[in-house]
């Protein structure tokens, strides 16, 4: 039961009519053709069908052939060429000996712009050898005969050569060479649909390389912003770490400003403790005070004067601070931009390759091409989180000498306020000195007590804010020292990321190549698509032509039948045969005529075989 069903299963796959198209090519070279449609007929029913004759059994199926008048032309042509070596054809027979040779060349013709599937079989018994080029695509032994297929694939030309050797006669001297088989079958509506399922396929990678070019064209407008943006960011640092170092000078020479300022007012209020140490020792000497009192007034109009100029160069100092903190909120707006910038290309970078990851590349170029395009994005993509991590790190830094020169600052303007403050101090102990010393003859011992007094505070206030300015040469310094290292990082910095720009430039030809490589894979796929859509229609119209879906042609080529060449010699009828026996003259005729009837009934035997092989 089960074996039934897998007949109606295999006939019912096989119920689509088929035209078959049978050409026998002779010995001679003479041509026949017949055509005939194939059915499968099936009974599915529990009664015999009578179809056109044929009696179909209950539950079962039937190949009938129908032959038709007409002939159809076929969808592939064969030429055959056939050589004999060593042999001679005589009335379709081949005169030899062993080593005879049959050289037989097909040359098979793609009449469609298609490939059409070929099946050639040669059945060899041990009398013949079969010599081929091109290996068999099987073998298998029926019956003690040895059968070689080959399984071709004509596209529009291809040629095939054997040759079929006499190894040994048989016992009648004669050797039946084997019949070549050459079978094609062109199903036209799997074919077409093969062929509509592969432009379908095809215009998916169309659409797949159209998106894949697109996605490189942005990805290289991607890389072209991402230059320009680091040749300005170049332009940016190179500048910031020129005038960060020129911050750095100006920051030293307000150290040194400020130490000499320092010194500046040890000094003096070591002078004015020692005035006012002369004035509690000279009480006595008016005249000698009294000059002494000019002369400290002078002093104190001069660092007066020496005040007011340390403070215009802090105020300078500070101006000079102030404008660096200006870069500097600069160069940290310019890096928090960049950043900007970076994150916007490490996420065009990285929907880049979520795009190309999504392409489903069917060709080993477009594969190559992809994979090297993600390669070179993995690349880009790292190199911008160190960069980014990198303008990172600069803005940190930047942050902290904002903050350096901010207290920076804050101290310059704490000491100008001083300096300010004992500038019209100065000029009013002067002053005040003055006026003392035109009373001093009078009122000298109280007048010079006050004067002391008044210098040794003096004195103390010179220390206090001797103290205060030596607290800003420590901070100056360090200033001095990171605006210095930072203007050396932003250059270095600034060549790194020259060098990779100039990287970045290298690789615009990359892309341009394998933009390049998937225009021509976009060509060729197109140009595919445009031949499948001629095979489609020639397919359609050879359709219209034969009106069945399935064709088969069968080409079954005949070899002429090879008889060895005998050579009969005819006893001597000379003085020699004079003498001989009457009896065996007459036993040698009887030899010779009764060789000949062998030879002849063999050979006809033969030419009947084939016959009949032929009707069958």
């Amino acid at each position: 039961m089960k074996a039934l069903v897998y007949a109606l299963v295999l006939a019912y796959l096989l119920a689509a009519s088929t035209l078959v198209v049978t050409y026998t090519v002779k010995p001679g070279g003479a041509i026949s053709a017949e055509a005939a449609v194939r059915e499968v007929v099936i009974n599915n029913g529990s009664a015999p069908l009578n179809f056109s004759g044929v009696v179909v059994p209950p539950y079962s199926a039937v190949v009938v052939e129908r032959p038709v008048g007409n002939l159809y032309p076929p969808f592939l042509r064969i030429d055959i060429d056939v050589r004999y070596v060593n042999g001679t054809l005589s009335e379709g027979t081949l005169v030899g000996n062993r080593g005879t040779a049959i050289d037989l060349t097909l040359r098979m013709h793609s009449l469609l712009p298609a490939a059409v599937p070929v099946m050639v079989s040669i059945p060899v018994d041990d009398k013949v050898a079969l010599l081929y080029g091109e290996p068999p695509s099987s073998i298998s032994q029926v019956s003690g005969t040895t059968v070689y297929y080959w399984s071709l694939l004509v596209e529009n030309y291809t040629e095939f050569r054997i040759r079929l050797r006499v190894r040994q006669f048989g016992s009648f001297g004669a050797v039946r060479m084997p019949t070549v088989s050459v079978v094609t079958v062109l199903d036209i509506d799997k074919t077409v649909e093969s062929l509509e399922a592969r432009r379908r396929s095809l215009e998916g990678a169309l659409a797949q390389l159209r998106n894949f070019t697109r996605a490189v064209s942005t990805f290289t407008d991607v890389v072209y912003g991402q230059i320009q943006n680091l040749t300005r960011l170049v332009q940016i640092l190179n500048a910031t770490g020129a005038a960060m170092e020129q911050g750095a000078v100006a920051v030293n020479v307000s150290t040194y400003a400020v130490e000499a300022l320092r010194r500046q007012m040890f000094a003096l209020s070591d002078a004015a403790r020692g005035v006012a140490t002369t004035l509690n020792q000279s009480l006595l000497l008016v005249d000698y005070q009294y000059t002494a009192l000019i002369t400290a007034a002078n002093l104190l109009e001069v660092q007066s004067a020496a005040l007011s100029f340390y403070n215009a160069a802090a105020g300078e100092a500070e101006k000079s601070l102030v404008n660096t903190r200006s870069q500097l909120y600069t160069v940290r707006s310019n890096l928090v931009t960049a950043r900007q910038q970076l994150d916007t290309s490490i996420k065009n970078v990285e929907e880049a390759k979520r795009r190309l990851n999504a392409l489903n590349v069917t060709t080993r170029e477009a594969k190559q091409a992809v994979n090297f395009t993600i390669s070179l994005l993995d690349a880009t993509e790292t190199q911008l989180v160190a960069v980014r991590a990198a303008v990172d790190s600069y803005i940190s830094t930047v942050d902290t000498l904002i903050s350096t020169v901010d207290s920076t600052i804050a101290m310059l303007d704490a000491i100008r306020r001083s300096l300010g403050e004992l500038a019209p101090l100065l000029n009013n102990t002067a002053s005040s000195t003055r006026a003392n010393a035109t009373v001093l003859k009078r009122d000298m011992p109280q007048i010079l007590l006050n004067a002391s007094k008044n210098l040794l505070a003096v004195a103390d206030n010179l220390y206090k804010t001797a103290d205060e300015v030596y607290r800003l040469v420590a901070p100056l310094h360090n200033a001095s020292r990171l605006l210095r290292d930072l203007g050396r990082q932003l250059v270095e910095s600034a060549y790194a990321l020259e060098s990779y720009r100039k990287e970045q430039l290298r690789a615009l030809p990359k892309l341009g190549y394998v933009e390049s490589t998937v225009y021509n894979l976009t060509e060729a796929v197109e140009r595919e698509r445009k031949v499948i859509e001629i095979q489609t229609a020639a397919l359609k119209r050879y359709y219209n032509v034969v009106n069945v879906s399935r064709v088969e042609l069968q080409y079954y080529i005949q070899l002429p039948i090879v008889v060895e060449n005998i050579t009969f010699t005819l006893p001597s009828m000379g003085h020699q045969a004079s003498q001989k026996p009457m009896a065996e003259l007459q036993h040698s005729a009887f030899v010779l005529i009764a060789v000949v009837m062998v030879a002849a009934v063999m050979f006809l035997a033969l030419r009947r075989r084939e016959k009949l092989r032929q009707l069958r």
